[in-house]
């Protein structure tokens, strides 16, 4: 009997790693921060590499400008924006007294800049890395039905959680990467039970990804590299030689590669384009949101392949939306066009549907210097949401959860209120269209009008 079971188990051993083999993941119970890349990506293998399209849209941006925006989405007008990932864990950035802060950019912030390199040596010590935050994103608190009820009890119609941000870590079980949360951290799917309670409430899903990753290890002509991303918020990355030395050390993979596998080939043909796909068969969502798009162009980054199949996949079968985030294009093609933080002008407000996307407080991710001073009133988001819509925008409000998954009770509290007035005033709201006049009273009286002008 004996002999018996460790054959069994052996068998099994062999048909687990065939399949993690297929599925082009770690055959790993679990990757742990500073490990080497597990695998090659190679444009070679038969998943990978450009996206065959079938349908109504070609990948060109002249086929995808055909695509209307979806009279749900002009609809809808209030929608949840998760802005939750490794980054949650520190929670902070340099505090503000006006605008937005950015604590979701911590991942790369802590290995540039002073100011984060003596807040990390003084909380975490001098060693730590980025990905040592990893095993401490546990999602313990996490409770995504109970977040999705919220939503819909506070009149939000849709919803996007920042499936990937730009430090490369995947809330889902992508097979493009090791780092992810079922393979580290968490150790499971986070994205599935937000689609099913979507599903269940009838609210819309979208996808929130970003094109751009801070650092990816790369084969160029048989050699190992560290691709950066070529934003210019760090100045010291050559744009045409986006490369560095490939240095193995786990103190080196910790700075945002850990768990990543080697891409041989085009980093986004061979990566995004695929690793995009794939969610979306996985989870079928209505909203495709792009981010971090802002150095290329959108054939450089690939997106209209990426777009091109969203659309075909959905034709006929359902309506969908994408942002203008695809690329060096901010406000000329996409189904409705992005402003973070009152970015939008007034010449493009009616021509065009958009979405305004801020924090319920000051910050894009979780902060843990938030209070009641810097969370929107009721009547400040009253006044923000009524501008927005009367003048034919939706609004996109970000939460954030902590690095436990835990939603901060003075934003709980803030969603509940924001319910209660939308109930009663929610007619004025959803379904309708901008009216002749948006305004008078110097914004104190805002218009709107139903769909059928009456």
């Amino acid at each position: 009997m004996k002999k018996t079971i460790i054959s069994l188990a052996f068998i099994l051993a062999i048909a687990f790693n065939v399949q993690a083999q297929k599925k082009n993941v770690s055959p790993k119970t679990g990757i742990k921060p500073g490990d080497l890349p597990a695998k090659t990506i190679t444009p070679q293998q038969p998943a990978q590499g450009s996206v065959t399209i079938y349908g109504p849209y070609g990948s060109d941006v002249n086929s995808l400008h055909r695509h209307p925006c979806p009279e749900w989405f002009r609809d809808a007008k209030f929608g949840m924006f998760i802005d939750w990932g490794l980054y949650s864990v520190a929670g902070w950035a340099p505090k503000k007294e006006k605008g937005a802060m950015y604590p979701d950019w911590f991942m790369s912030d802590m290995v540039y800049y002073d100011e984060y390199k003596k807040y990390v040596a003084e909380k975490y010590g001098k060693d730590f890395k980025p990905d040592d935050f990893i095993p401490m994103f546990t999602a313990e608190n996490y409770q995504p039905e109970k977040l999705m009820q919220i939503a819909a009890d506070a009149g939000m119609k849709y919803v996007i959680p920042f499936c990937k941000h730009h430090d490369g870590f995947c809330l889902w079980n992508s097979s493009y990467t090791g780092r992810n949360a079922v393979e580290m951290g968490p150790r499971r799917d986070l994205i599935r039970p937000l689609t099913d309670a979507c599903s269940r409430l009838g609210l819309k899903f979208g996808f929130y990804l970003s094109i751009e990753e801070h650092r990816t290890p790369m084969i160029i002509n048989g050699e190992k590299k560290v691709r950066r991303w070529t934003d210019n918020r760090y100045g010291d990355v050559d744009r045409n030689n986006p490369y560095e030395a490939w240095n193995p050390s786990p103190d080196n993979i910790k700075v945002n590669m850990s768990g990543k596998y080697f891409i041989e080939g085009d980093f986004f043909a061979d990566y995004i384009v695929p690793q995009a796909k794939e969610f979306i068969d996985m989870y079928d969502p209505d909203i495709l949101w792009f981010d971090g798009e802002w150095e290329m162009t959108p054939e450089q980054l690939h997106t209209p392949e990426i777009i091109s199949y969203f659309y075909n996949k959905a034709e006929g079968r359902k309506e969908v939306a994408n942002n203008d985030r695809n690329g060096r294009s901010r406000f000329k093609f996409g189904d409705f066009y992005c402003s973070e933080y009152h970015q939008i002008t007034d010449r493009m407000k009616l021509s065009h549907p958009w979405e305004e996307n801020r924090g319920i407080s000051q910050s894009y991710g979780y902060n843990w210097q938030d209070t009641e001073e810097n969370v929107l009133t009721v009547d400040e988001f009253i006044d923000l949401f009524v501008r927005v819509v009367s003048e034919n925008g939706n609004l996109l409000l970000i939460v954030n959860l902590d690095g436990k998954g835990a939603l901060p009770e003075v934003q709980e509290r803030r969603l509940r209120e924001i319910g209660k007035w939308l109930k009663i005033n929610g007619e004025a709201i959803y379904g309708s269209r901008p009216f002749q006049t948006t305004e008078q009273d110097g914004g104190k009286i805002r218009f709107t009008q139903s769909k059928d002008g009456r």
